[in-house]
């Protein structure tokens, strides 16, 4: 786990920094697992409601897969890789503050069939990769984590 800024990121996931979310997978079953990095949940505050679309709809990159609410914010949740949502953190219903305690475990948000893993992941950047192009992303923000 690296920290930038205050900010906790795992070195073995795919990131899109522009939109504070992360994949992780593909599972042996081709699905990934999708949700909000510690940088997202730091700047949201805490969450207070998490409303994500239902499985069995497929999203295209970057269209909602739901919204988030905290004191201070409500704001879609943007889908990192094209798909059919297979399943959703049910959990987030009665304690959406998992997304705050624990972003990377028990706060995931959707898993996902992608529709194209090979094509969908090239917008993403991994592991090492990911966590430097976070660091650029929070230096050229200005974005430090509070927790």
């Amino acid at each position: 786990m690296s920290d930038v800024k205050g900010c906790h990121l795992p070195e073995d996931l795919w990131y899109w920094p522009e939109k504070h979310v992360w994949v992780r997978g593909p599972e042996s079953d081709g699905t990934v697992v999708v949700g909000m990095t510690d940088v997202a949940q730091s700047l949201a505050g805490k969450i207070i409601v998490v409303n994500l679309k239902s499985p069995g709809r497929t999203l295209a990159q970057g269209k909602s897969a739901g919204t988030l609410e905290s004191g201070k914010w409500v704001g879609s949740i943007p889908t990192p890789i094209a798909g059919e949502i297979v399943a959703v953190n049910e959990a987030l219903k009665s304690a959406p503050h998992l997304v705050n305690e624990d972003p990377y475990g028990q706060g995931w948000l959707i898993r996902v069939r992608p529709t194209d893993w090979a094509d969908g992941s090239k917008s993403l950047v991994f592991g090492p990769d990911g966590v430097e192009a976070y660091r650029r992303r929070l230096d050229e923000e200005h974005i430090q984590c509070t927790h």
